[in-house]
């Protein structure tokens, strides 16, 4: 049987890890006005930004139709796919995952599992290419599904915004709401917990921010995975990249930057890190080199 992995564009996989491991990236779509753009196909992060703050407007999101899910399940079956392990962003910050569960209705010819990441950007995306690195060693669909919920439950995930009120506008702040009126210029830490954005500390300055971030960060042990993104300020995520190397110079770490619909409710200035614990008794076959 043959098994094929699909997420969505808020992955922020970079292309090459996507060809590596034959991943299938379903993208969500960027609205300015009704100008609709799919995410990292017709508009680039690098684009997006510079629009960004041209706009008068707040541009929107939107999960992906099922039908575009359905195409693509049903082209992996052509391709000789019989099971299909389908991972996606939280739930609590997109419909994306409905969208895929719908598509999967009455599909012949191929299984299809799916899973809630709670999670977005690389944190999720370091559990896809986590589950396609357990199919590539022989994990059939059920134990790969498992292994990438297990590393989920061991992701931390820290973040950094300019401000709130891109999440505030997109709906995707959850508890983080509770410290909306008491910010004024104190830069918010946040986190994804359950799915959702919550509050988990704050600094007066982002350098002082940055470095919450990072003793938070230094807390996670044994530590078996990292990721750092940014938005716009890749001197930010240099200093990011050197320093988590430091907490853990034999972890693999993943860099990327967040495509426009993450960027949509980030904004610009974002800076993230996650790391991933190691498990006491693995239940996987080990990390490649």
């Amino acid at each position: 049987m043959a098994l094929r992995i699909v997420t969505d564009s808020t992955c922020d996989l970079p292309p090459e890890l996507v060809a590596q491991h034959r991943i299938a990236v379903v993208p969500l779509v960027v609205l300015f006005g009704d100008e609709a753009l799919q995410d990292g196909v017709d508009i680039s992060s690098e684009r997006f930004f510079r629009r960004l703050v041209r706009e008068s407007k707040l541009p929107t999101t939107s999960q992906p139709a099922p039908a575009a899910f359905r195409a693509t399940y049903e082209r992996l079956r052509e391709e000789g796919a019989t099971e299909i392990l389908s991972i996606h962003i939280s739930g609590k910050l997109s419909r994306t995952l409905e969208s895929a569960r719908q598509a999967a209705e009455g599909l012949d010819g191929v299984r299809v599992v799916h899973v809630d990441s709670e999670l977005a950007t690389l944190a999720l995306g370091m559990g896809v290419v986590r589950a396609a690195e357990a199919v590539a060693a022989g994990c059939g669909l059920d134990e790969a599904a498992d292994i990438v919920r297990s590393h989920f439950r061991r992701t931390h995930c820290l973040f950094l915004v300019d401000t709130l009120e891109y999440l505030r506008r997109g709906g995707r702040i959850g508890r983080a709401q509770e410290i909306v009126g008491s910010l004024l210029k104190v830069k918010p830490i946040l986190s994804l917990e359950g799915g959702e954005v919550v509050p988990v500390g704050r600094a007066r300055t982002k350098q002082r921010a940055v470095e919450e971030i990072l003793r938070r960060a230094a807390e996670f042990r044994p530590v078996e995975q990292m990721m750092a993104v940014h938005a716009t300020t890749p001197e930010d995520l240099k200093y990011l990249v050197e320093r988590l190397h430091g907490l853990a110079p034999q972890a693999r770490l993943t860099v990327g930057r967040i495509t426009p619909v993450i960027g949509v409710h980030a904004g610009p200035g974002l800076l993230a890190c996650a790391v991933v614990t190691a498990e006491s008794d693995s239940l996987a076959p080990p990390l490649e080199a």
